[in-house]
């Protein structure tokens, strides 16, 4: 009961922020363990925050890990500064079919590879979304892009509209879902004294739990 009247309180003050968090982890219906983490030219590495403006250094790595932990189909895109669009992940759609799907942990690149941008200027925009169900029409028409995209008979225009197609339906999912958009954020507790580049990038996860969809952009400049 005294639980109950604290969460009314913070509504009713206004406390958006902390009422938000706490309705989301009440409420909880999907949730994911979600690092995106830099490594600088002297070896040591923390996760990215992208509550501001990211530029991205000559030589700086970086490297990504996706654990979904209940509930939770998540999508990885990347529409890069030469304008081509890539899933990231799943790599493969039939990876949610998995038994093993839920709590695999996933780095990319992985092992002790790193992400590194190439010399060409512009903003990597990530997409990410999450879901308690999965985005089929989304799928249908990655799997369209992909396709055309190594099909040699397909012309510019016709890989530009698949790519608009795959951008769209982001857009539209997000959109429709945009009142379900409130999550809440906490680290991860990783126990052991295990060691390991994946090890070290994990532990700078943050768990993310939402009601039926989470979805967020990551741009990097450079």
């Amino acid at each position: 009961m005294r639980r109950k009247r604290l969460a009314a309180i913070l509504l009713i003050t206004g406390a958006s922020l902390l009422g938000a968090s706490f309705l989301a982890a009440e409420g909880a219906k999907l949730a994911f363990n979600w690092a995106f983490v830099s490594r600088s030219a002297d070896g040591s590495s923390a996760p990215i925050d992208f509550s501001e403006r990211v530029n991205i250094k000559p030589g700086e790595l970086f490297k990504i890990h996706i654990e979904p932990v209940q509930s939770a189909f998540v999508y990885l895109y990347l529409h890069d500064a030469a304008g081509d669009m890539t899933l990231l992940f799943p790599e493969k759609f039939e990876t949610f079919e998995s038994d093993s799907y839920m709590g695999t942990q996933v780095f990319l690149p992985d092992g002790e590879n790193w992400f590194q941008l190439d010399g060409t200027k512009g903003t990597e925009r990530f997409y990410l979304l999450a879901s308690t169900q999965r985005l089929k029409t989304l799928e249908g028409l990655s799997l369209t892009y992909q396709d055309v995209k190594v099909n040699p008979k397909s012309t510019i225009s016709a890989k530009n509209a698949a790519r608009q197609a795959v951008l769209d339906e982001i857009a539209r999912v997000r959109k429709q879902h945009s009142q379900l958009t409130i999550a809440a954020e906490k680290p991860v507790t990783i126990a052991g004294g295990t060691r390991g580049i994946n090890t070290s990038v994990a532990k700078l996860a943050t768990r993310i739990e939402a009601t039926e969809f989470y979805t967020k952009t990551f741009r990097l400049d450079h």
